[in-house]
């Protein structure tokens, strides 16, 4: 791949991941499954064997949905380390997470996501990613 085609794809991956955080923290859960693949597959579990990743765009859409219920959300994502392999790409995303539930609770955190996007009819989705984190901190 060439410098600039490479550059290209991860223009449009910076695109997507960003479309991701906005509709995520604006619950705009119609657009938020537009940069989702149909087998999407989601590992929240921060290397806790006990819970299980969530597979499928529904499913997927449903759980964020239950989880930032009742409350406000920034996710900021900064510069990814990304490998291209065709119409494949791997990323790991820095992030900040900030979520403030209506209970007077809250959630401050930095880790990584570890995302695999494929493209598919020129657009790329979400495939698989999984949240580790560095620092948690509840209020």
């Amino acid at each position: 791949m060439s410098g600039d085609t490479a550059l290209m794809v991860i223009q449009e991956l910076y695109q997507a991941k960003a479309k991701y955080c906005r509709t995520l923290d604006t619950k705009n859960w119609e657009a938020f499954a537009t940069v989702l693949a149909p087998d999407v597959r989601l590992d929240l579990s921060d290397g806790n064997p006990d819970i299980e990743a969530i597979v499928g765009r529904d499913e997927v859409i449903a759980a964020i949905r239950e989880s930032v219920a009742g409350a406000r959300t920034v996710h900021q994502v900064h510069i990814p380390e990304v490998e291209i392999s065709g119409d494949e790409a791997l990323a790991i995303w820095p992030v900040q997470e900030r979520v403030l539930w209506d209970n007077g609770t809250s959630l401050t955190a930095f880790g990584h996501y570890h995302d695999r996007w494929v493209r598919t009819d020129g657009r790329w989705a979400l495939a698989e990613s999984t949240l580790t984190h560095l620092i948690m901190d509840f209020g």
